[in-house]
């Protein structure tokens, strides 16, 4: 009998000395807040564009670390699917207080082994297989729209010096105009309302540039959001915007949609829900196949040597699995209609995003002819002003109407640069790749 006690012992030694230990990892807020404001751009770059950004957000936004952790998890379910049910062992002793002369110890050992039928655990990993897919895919579409919402924020810092530019050369000629209607108000030769006419969009472009100091510093805070460091770790930072002020030609809309359909991450995530799905009715369907129970047993009976052979399977007489099997069904409708759905949708944003992207580019050329024709327009004034024609007035007046025009040029400009970004996120491929 200590023989036995003994040797059971080793067994279950043995068998445990592979499993893992829990290991805590505590969280503290404080911490995590510490390690965050001290986070800085992780390279050393002269200036940084869209594509260093990007690679420099892919690293560190907190939104794509919860998704790899996802996929992580799905990989872990994965490995979980592959698995076959362990082997039960029972000891069941027992003792006959009435027996003399024999010893009075039943020693009882069992072992249960399940045999799976129906090809379930291909079905389970089939099933975990499309899901670590999905959500490989779904972190594909985060990192196309982290790449954006940095395009973005970019675009708008590039905005704001861009416009602001505008608007410092609008306010000299907008002053220089106030200026000489107030030279000729003391002259006589001008109104008091002429000059607080002249004033009032002097001011506004005054205004304007506060604007775009505001839209900066939103900007560069959106921009340290989505890169994840805090907005000190952007601070004297040189950006290079060369990627975000092109504007290519638009691509023929039959073969991006084309393309869109075949690489999008949101689409073809919606495909592997529904191989998941599909996988699920088919395992369940499986489950209608009862699996194989053998139960190999032994007893030393009183030193009676016993040996038992026990098989058992599920007998479906209550029910026969249809109630699993219709839900299954039902969530591969669901994730059928939910693809066409996501497919539906990303039709309709690449044709408005293209749509909308040709009008701006149209628009934008418009605005830089106009803004052409008045530049012509000021240096003929400035000519007919050196020949005597035409006042240093008039000329601070057509200079007011360039700077107005030049102004319209590159706001025009950024809502083609805005709606190229859009056309982008909508192919999920960038303009330089567009053939």
């Amino acid at each position: 009998m200590v023989i036995n006690v003994k040797f059971i012992v080793l067994v279950c030694a043995a068998m445990f000395a592979g499993c893992a230990r829990f290991v805590t990892k505590p969280l503290s807020p404080a911490m995590a807040a510490s390690d965050f404001d001290s986070r800085r751009l992780s390279t050393k770059h002269a200036r940084w564009s869209l594509s260093k950004l990007t690679t420099e957000a892919m690293e560190k936004n907190p939104e794509l670390a919860v998704l790899r952790a996802r996929v992580q998890t799905a990989e872990g379910a994965l490995q979980t699917a592959g698995e076959r049910p362990n082997p039960v062992l029972s000891f069941k002793p027992g003792y006959n207080s009435s027996t003399t002369g024999i010893s009075p110890w039943i020693i009882e050992p069992g072992l249960d082994i399940t045999f799976e039928t129906g090809g379930k655990r291909d079905a389970r990993r089939a099933e975990a297989a499309a899901k670590v897919r999905v959500a490989r895919l779904d972190l594909d579409a985060a990192a196309w729209k982290v790449r954006g919402e940095v395009r973005r924020a970019l675009l708008a810092m590039h905005a704001a010096e861009a416009t602001r530019g505008q608007y410092r050369s609008q306010e000299a000629a907008q002053a220089e105009s106030a200026r000489l209607l107030e030279s000729q108000l003391k002259d006589g030769a001008a109104r008091p309302q002429d000059v607080a006419v002249a004033r009032i969009p002097l001011n506004q472009t005054r205004l304007s540039m506060h604007d775009t100091d505001l839209q900066a510093v939103k900007a560069r805070a959106q921009l340290a959001t989505t890169v994840g460091v805090p907005v000190v770790a952007l601070a004297d930072i040189d950006f290079d915007y060369s990627e975000v002020s092109q504007l290519p030609s638009a691509p023929a809309g039959g073969a991006a949609r084309r393309h869109a359909l075949i690489h999008r991450a949101d689409i073809l995530a919606a495909l592997a829900d529904y191989a998941a799905s599909e996988e699920r009715v088919r395992l369940e369907v499986a489950k209608q196949y009862p699996d194989i129970k053998l139960g190999p047993g032994y007893k030393l009976d009183q030193t009676a040597n016993k040996w038992t052979l026990g098989i058992g399977f599920e007998l479906p007489i209550l029910n026969q699995h249809k109630g699993a099997i219709a839900e299954a069904e039902g969530k591969r409708a669901e994730a059928a209609a939910r693809f066409l759905a996501v497919q539906a949708k990303a039709i309709g944003e690449i044709d408005l995003a293209l749509g909308v992207y040709r009008a701006a580019r149209a628009k934008a050329d418009a605005a830089n002819a106009l803004a052409t024709d008045v530049q012509a327009q000021t240096k003929t004034a400035e000519t007919m002003k050196a020949a005597g024609e035409l006042s240093q007035l008039d000329v601070s007046q057509r200079r007011v109407e360039q700077g107005a025009a030049d102004l319209s040029r590159a706001q025009s400009r950024i809502q083609a640069l805005e709606a190229l970004g859009a056309l982008e996120d909508s192919l999920q491929t960038p303009a330089s790749s567009w053939k």
